[in-house]
Parts: C-alpha cells; structure tokens; sequence
C-alpha cells in the first residue's frame, strides 16, 4: 500500500497527536463537571411499583431502537440491525481504497462516505426526534403541544379519549413481499453495474467505473448490501405509514 512506502510522508503521534487529545479529555471533562453544577439532570420521580406509565419511554439514547420495534420485529429492530450498524463501522478500513486521504475525511476526499454516513447519523436521530418527542399515550403519534403535553405521564385532557391509531394495518401478502424484497435487493446491487457501462462520455457514469476498479467485486458487494439494508429500513417506515403494512413477508419464525 501506498502508507508503507519509504518517502511516505510520516508524522510523529507524540508529541503532536497524543498531546491535542490529551488537551480534549481535560477540556470535554471540565465542560462536563460545568455543565453537572449548573444543570440537573432530568430525573424523573421514583417508579411506583403499581403504576406503569403510559407511554413508557426508554433513555433518549434507546428510545430511536423502540422506535424502531413499531415497524419491525423485536429481534430485527433489537438485534439484527444494532448488529449491522456496528459490523458496518468495523469493516470500513478493509473497505477503504482512498490511502492517500488517511487521517482526511472531508467532503472533497470521500464525497460517498460521507453523504451515507451523514445519511445514516440523520435517519438515526430522525427516529430518536421521532419517539421523544411525538410518541404519546399507547405510542400513538401525537403532535407537540396540540394533542399531548410534552413531558406528561398522565392524560390531561378529561372527557377526551385516548388517541388509537385509525389506519388499519395489515400484512403485504407473502408472494408480493418475497417478489419486492428478491426485486429491490438484485436491483440494488446489479442497476449500478448496469449504470457503470454508461458511456463514458457521461460523466457520474465515468466516475462510478473508475471508484467500481479500485473497489473490485467483494469491496463493492460489502458496501452495496449496507446501503440496500440502510434504504430497506426507510422503505419499510415509508411503507407502514403511507400503505399501513405493518409486515412485508411474514414466516412461523420471523416477520419483516
């Protein structure tokens, strides 16, 4: 590789690499000492053994995964994707074909990781904003401040029922389900190879053969599978809130 090369240009880590990070732990901890005088935490009132509130919401940091159990099943929203996410992050140096932009990760140098990581970091905080903030009583949607008060753990409005979900969700049936997910994963990952025998006179056709060459075929299917899973999870929302399938192909075992 090119970093292993003799006239590859080097830097020492100390003093000048190690020192700066030593300077941000000291500067983020008295930051956060500051902030823990000043503010209190957000604690609620001791639980009540008898009393389940209603909507029971985990920590800010949880609540996008419970968010995610409205539309899909537990082991999927809990597990598998948690898992794919972290497997993601781990396999992006063997992935990386840009040696000559390390320690660079700027919108000029990698303009696709940073567009699907940025993508990625939106959809999870989306679905974080999501649940905070518009899950009400029975994890109904509810819109800030008209239907349910932000913060309450209890129904102020007397004589006003609780919001139920008046979309009636059903399965997609199994034949569609299995023909759309077979569809959108072939799709997925031979439409660009398709794209890449474009005309080079085209010039995001030109670009995309040239970055497919550093790739090669195993890099290439690595990254398409995660972005295919990535946009398979915003179909899927997009599917339950606009055509109210709550599952695309349902087995004895799993549901997706």
């Amino acid at each position: 590789m090119l970093s292993n090369k003799p006239d590859y240009p080097r830097v020492p880590s100390w003093p000048y690499f190690i020192w700066i990070v030593f300077l941000s732990i000291i500067l983020i901890t008295i930051v956060v000492w500051g902030v823990s005088f000043i503010v209190d935490a957000p604690l609620e009132e001791e639980a009540a053994w008898a009393v389940t509130p209603n909507p029971a919401k985990a920590p800010w940091y949880f609540i996008g995964l419970q968010e995610l159990l409205v539309y899909f099943d537990p082991w999927i929203a809990g597990v598998v994707l948690p898992t794919q996410i972290l497997v993601g992050l781990m396999l992006i140096p063997y992935v990386d074909v840009s040696p000559h932009a390390q320690g660079r990760y700027g919108w000029k140098d990698r303009k696709f990781a940073v567009s699907f990581f940025s993508f990625g970091l939106f959809l999870w905080f989306a679905l974080i904003a999501v649940g905070q903030w518009f899950r009400g009583p029975s994890w109904e949607f509810y819109w800030p401040y008209f239907d349910y008060p932000l913060g309450g753990n209890v129904w102020t409005y007397p004589g006003v029922p609780l919001k139920m979900t008046t979309a009636m969700l059903g399965n997609m049936p199994n034949w569609l389900g299995a023909i759309s997910i077979i569809v959108f994963f072939i799709g997925g990952m031979t439409l660009p190879l398709l794209f890449m025998r474009v005309s080079d006179s085209f010039k995001l056709a030109a670009i995309f053969k040239d970055y497919f060459k550093k790739l090669g075929i195993i890099r290439y299917c690595i990254i398409q599978i995660h972005v295919l899973l990535m946009l398979g999870v915003v179909g899927k929302v997009l599917l339950r809130l606009t055509f109210g399938y709550k599952y695309i192909f349902t087995t004895p075992w799993f549901h997706i």
